[in-house]
């Protein structure tokens, strides 16, 4: 097993399959430029706002005196914090400040940060204590990303909560006879595309949940929505995009993935995105025809869709 596993990594492992994404193997149909966009931005809202979690849990461990509480072995900490320095002069009162350099680059997927972001503990004694709850806050958090070496970025603003479901006791999880379950929710969180080009509000709702098998030494992730929006179950995001659409995305069956595939690479699971009057369905875990996997690893996802007017479409993507 990995000496640093990522234990709050929570839920956009299926944002992250379109940063991972090589090709179209199937090419009986084309998703429309503002799919694909609203697909990456997807993309980057869940693949950094997971890793502002990952920040936070290194953070509270980096600080002693922000109190983690107990179980947690040295071998189970998160990764070592990128291009941050920490304010721990609230320390007492469970504050603790992140501050991004802007001028880091950090890797997987490349990128530079600046801005904030506070992390508090509103409820427990200490994370990790069952029903704990962070709360982070985004102040001008900017992530500037690179796509064939041209530089973008990505800024959010708002306020998100963690609550630790069934607390971490990591002695009884390396015996795989517990679980890791976080439940997350943000409203309104305001993100900003390309310097305030382009304007969008993100909420989620969800749950994920980390099982180890010491037989195996293999961490299976799993995720789905947690709410009603829209008159869908299973809700996992919703809000509106860059261009003023409407979008609400929720899950027909959980995300499944493990560290031996890759979390990114989900072997099933089907969620919904619903845009502009459209829905795409997203099959993860599939062979190069569409067909369910029949491997170990799950080769793409298959986005399937039904134009108005038109007959059903549908494009496989590799991981």
């Amino acid at each position: 097993m990995k000496n640093k596993i990522i234990a709050l990594m929570l839920a956009g492992c299926i944002g992250l399959m379109y940063s991972c994404k090589k090709k179209e193997t199937d090419t009986t149909a084309s998703l429309d430029d503002q799919t694909k966009t609203f697909n990456d931005d997807g993309n980057r809202y869940k693949g950094e706002s997971d890793q502002s979690n990952d920040d936070a849990n290194s953070a509270i461990d980096a600080v002693p005196s922000f109190g983690r509480g107990v179980h947690m072995p040295s071998n189970l900490l998160s990764s070592p914090l990128c291009g941050v320095t920490i304010d721990s002069s609230m320390a007492s009162q469970h504050i603790l400040t992140l501050m991004f350099d802007s001028t880091t680059y950090c890797f997987s997927p490349s990128r530079i940060r600046a801005g904030k972001i506070k992390v508090q503990l509103t409820r427990g004694n200490f994370w990790g204590e069952i029903n704990s709850q962070l709360t982070i806050t985004y102040i001008n958090f900017r992530v500037i990303y690179f796509v064939s070496n041209v530089a973008h970025n990505i800024v959010f603003n708002g306020v998100k909560t963690l609550d630790n479901v069934n607390g971490n006791d990591w002695l009884a999880f390396l015996a795989g006879t517990a679980t890791l379950k976080y439940r997350e929710r943000a409203l309104n969180i305001q993100v900003d595309f390309e310097s305030g080009t382009y304007h969008a509000t993100w909420n989620s709702a969800r749950l994920t949940q980390w099982t180890y098998n010491p037989s195996t030494v293999i961490i299976t992730f799993s995720a789905t929505g947690d709410t009603i929006v829209n008159g869908y179950s299973n809700v996992d995001s919703w809000g509106s995009n860059r261009y003023g659409q409407a979008f609400t995305t929720n899950y027909n069956t959980s995300i499944v993935s493990d560290t031996y595939c890759g979390v990114w690479r989900p072997n099933s699971g089907e969620l919904v995105h619903h845009v502009n009057g459209n829905n795409y369905t997203l099959t993860l875990g599939v062979n190069p025809d569409g067909s369910p996997h029949t491997g170990t690893c799950g080769y793409g996802f298959k986005v399937s869709w039904t134009p108005a007017g038109g007959s059903p479409q549908s494009v496989v993507i590799s991981y």
